[in-house]
C-alpha cells in the first residue's frame, strides 16, 4: 500500500492509477483481516487480565470494609492498604501490553539472528576446480597485499560480468577498466548502465558471475570482505542516519574516536557550523533516517562520516545528486579535501563532480563505450559529449 501511495503521482501520469485499485482492495482486505484477528487475541487477553486485576481490587476493598466496620483495623492502615492494591495489581494489567510486545520483538529478534547466524555464501561459480586464478593468498601474502591494498595497488575489472534474476537481468557485460593508485575515476553513463553495479562489486556486496577484479596482482575476493571494506570509504547517495546522536552516527566506522576527531571530521565536512546550532550540539539525537536533518545536512555527517575513517580507497555514489546549489558547493569543496592523496571513484550526474577527474569511464547498457579525461571526451562525438549537451540542455 505504502508503495503504491508513494508512487500515485508517477501512476498517475502515466495513466495507470485507476489499475491500481483492485491491488489496493485486496491489500486493505487482507490487512483488515490480519489487524482484526490480532486485536481479537489482544483485547480478549487484556479484558480477562483487567477483570482479575479489579475483581481482585474489590476484594480487598470489600475485605478492608468489613474488617473497618468490626473495629480490626485502623483506618490509616486500611487506607494505605487500599491505595497499594491497584498497584500491586499493576504489572498484570500491563502484563497483556507487555506480552505483545514481547512477541513482536522475539519475531524480530528471530529473523535477525536467522540472517547474523546464516554461513557465507557459496563461493561464486568462479571458483570452481579448474579455473585460472591465481593460488589463495596465504596469511603473509594477505597481508602484504592488505597493507600495500587501496591506494597502493591498482585496482582492475578484468572482462567483467553480472546479471541479476538469477542471470536473466544483464547489467554489466564484459566491463574492463583499471583504477590506478591515488587517482579519480569517475564512472558516468544514463541510468540502468551498470554504474551502481560496478560499486556494489568494489564493495564485495556482489561477486562478478564472470571475469575477475584484481587488486594489484591478488584477486581482490581472496580478500576477507570485513579486512577490504576497512580500508574503504563509501559515500552512498542516500545516507543511512541511526535514532542516535550527531556524534554515534559520524564515529560509525571509528566507534571509538575521541570527541576532538569527531568534531574535526565535521569541520573538515562544512558540517560543524550546523551541528552546533543544534539544541545540544553533537549530543542531539538526530531521529531515524536523520529526521530532524535536511539532506544536505544528512550528506555532510556522511562525508563526516568519511573524513573521521580516514581510509585509502574512497567511494562516491551521487554525493551531490539532489542538493540546492549552495548546498552543493559546501560538498564539492569537502569532497576535493576527502579525495586529496586517495584512490577514488566517483559517480555522479554532475558536470562539476566529474571534469577534475584523472578518467572518465563512460558505461552504457552495462559496457564500457569511453574512456579519456574530460578535455579528451568532449572533444570526441561521443556518448559523454550527448551526455554532457543533454545536461545542459536541460
Amino acid at each position: 500500500f505504502l508503495d503504491v501511495l508513494q508512487g500515485l503521482t508517477t501512476l498517475k501520469l502515466f495513466g495507470r492509477s485507476r489499475d491500481q485499485i483492485a491491488i489496493i482492495r485486496r491489500i486493505s482486505e487482507r490487512f483488515r483481516d490480519t489487524t482484526m484477528s490480532v486485536l481479537r487475541v489482544a483485547f480478549l487477553s487484556a479484558l480477562a487480565l483487567e477483570m482479575l486485576a479489579t475483581l481482585s481490587t474489590a476484594i480487598i476493598a470489600v475485605e478492608i470494609g468489613l474488617r473497618l466496620l468490626y473495629g480490626r483495623l485502623d483506618f490509616d492502615e486500611a487506607f494505605f492498604i487500599l491505595i497499594l492494591a491497584p498497584e500491586f495489581y499493576l504489572p498484570l494489567r500491563l502484563l497483556g501490553t507487555r506480552f505483545h510486545a514481547g512477541m513482536s520483538g522475539a519475531a524480530a529478534a528471530e529473523r535477525i539472528f536467522a540472517v547474523l547466524a546464516s554461513p557465507p555464501e557459496s563461493p561464486s561459480p568462479l571458483r570452481r576446480e579448474g579455473d585460472l586464478r591465481p593460488p589463495h593468498l596465504t596469511p603473509s601474502r594477505l597481508l602484504h597485499a592488505m597493507e600495500r591494498g587501496p591506494g597502493g595497488e591498482a585496482i582492475t575489472f578484468h572482462d567483467v560480468h553480472y546479471a541479476y534474476n538469477d542471470g536473466n537481468r544483464p547489467a554489466l557485460r564484459g566491463v574492463t577498466f583499471a583504477i590506478p593508485p591515488r587517482e579519480r575515476i569517475a564512472l558516468v553513463g544514463p541510468s540502468g548502465s551498470g554504474k551502481s553495479t560496478a560499486m556494489q562489486l568494489l564493495l564485495c556486496f556482489l561477486e562478478p558471475t564472470a571475469g575477475r577484479i584484481t587488486v594489484g596482482d591478488h584477486d581482490l575476493y581472496d580478500i576477507p570482505a570485513d579486512e577490504w571494506r576497512a580500508r574503504i570509504a563509501w559515500v552512498p547517495q542516500l545516507p543511512y542516519l541511526f535514532a542516535a546522536s550527531v556524534a554515534e552516527n559520524i564515529r560509525l566506522a571509528c566507534p571509538d574516536a575521541p570527541l576532538d576527531a569527531v568534531i574535526r571530521a565535521a569541520q573538515q565536512a562544512h558540517a560543524d557550523t550546523f551541528i552546533r546550532a543544534l539544541p545540544d550540539g553533537y549530543n542531539t539525537p538526530i531521529g531515524e533516517q536523520g529526521a530532524r536533518l535536511s539532506g544536505g545536512q544528512a550528506q555532510r555527517i556522511a562525508l563526516a562520516r568519511a573524513f573521521l575513517k580516514d581510509a585509502p580507497l574512497l567511494l562516491l555514489d551521487e554525493a551531490t545528486a539532489n542538493l540546492d546549489p549552495d548546498t552543493e558547493a559546501l560538498i564539492q569543496d569537502a569532497i576535493r579535501i576527502l579525495l586529496h592523496d586517495r584512490t577514488a571513484v566517483i559517480i555522479a550526474h554532475r558536470l562539476r563532480t566529474v571534469q577534475d577527474a584523472d578518467q572518465i569511464v563512460v558505461l552504457d547498457q552495462g559496457r564500457v563505450v569511453d574512456t579519456g579525461t574530460h578535455t579528451e571526451l568532449l572533444a570526441r562525438s561521443g556518448p559523454y559529449r550527448r551526455l554532457v549537451t543533454a545536461k545542459e540542455k536541460y
